[in-house]
């Protein structure tokens, strides 16, 4: 995890917000976009990747994806638990380093994994989060708005991913997520980060 050092002190560099108070630099770091819109988004990234999972031909699901010790089933497994992690720090877990990771523990194929996914969607659909509760993070005390703001942006992150890797085999993603699905994300420009 980045840290980020000053003065002989030290803070965990994951959230951003936390980075510019420590450095006194005055920036707006509240999520940009409600609890709601959010909830609307994550779900949107969860039918998105399950449909582009649909697409890979069965022999590529086991294929590693590029400078990743990961397939792409499991890639398409993450996403689910990130979303999925969520809903336990909604529930009263801390976003630890388990949460974090968002690993299933065990990967699903395409049809369990579309079962699970649209379960999460479902209980998605019903969470009522508190926006400003307080909750533990690995990284410190942050708001359940931006846990929900973090998982939703990583999936979408790894969702561009899926649809990268479909192109990469010549096959046309269908309806990959767009410049409006991502806007007030704060996902990187780049769809690999090396």
């Amino acid at each position: 995890m980045p840290a980020v050092a000053k003065a002989g002190s030290w803070i965990p560099g994951a959230d951003l917000g936390r980075v510019a108070d420590f450095l006194g630099i005055a920036v707006e770091h509240r999520p940009a976009l409600p609890v709601g819109v959010l909830v609307d988004r994550l779900c949107r990234v969860l039918a998105t990747a399950s449909r582009l999972t649909r697409q890979f031909p069965a022999e590529h699901l086991p294929r590693k994806l590029p400078n990743r010790d990961r397939s792409v089933l499991a890639l398409a497994n993450h996403i689910v638990e990130i979303a999925a992690g969520y809903l336990l720090v909604e529930a009263g877990s801390a976003f630890d380093a388990v949460v974090a990771g968002a690993l299933p523990v065990r990967v699903l194929d395409r049809e369990a994994l579309d079962a699970r996914s649209r379960a999460v969607v479902a209980d998605l659909r019903q969470a009522r989060p508190d926006a400003q509760r307080e909750v533990g993070t690995l990284y410190g005390t942050t708001s359940l708005h931006r846990v929900l703001e973090r998982c939703t942006w990583h999936a979408a992150q790894h969702t561009r991913q899926l649809a990268f890797m479909l192109r990469r085999l010549g096959i046309e993603p269908e309806r990959p997520l767009t410049a409006t699905d991502l806007d007030g994300l704060p996902v990187p420009q780049a769809v690999w980060d090396a």
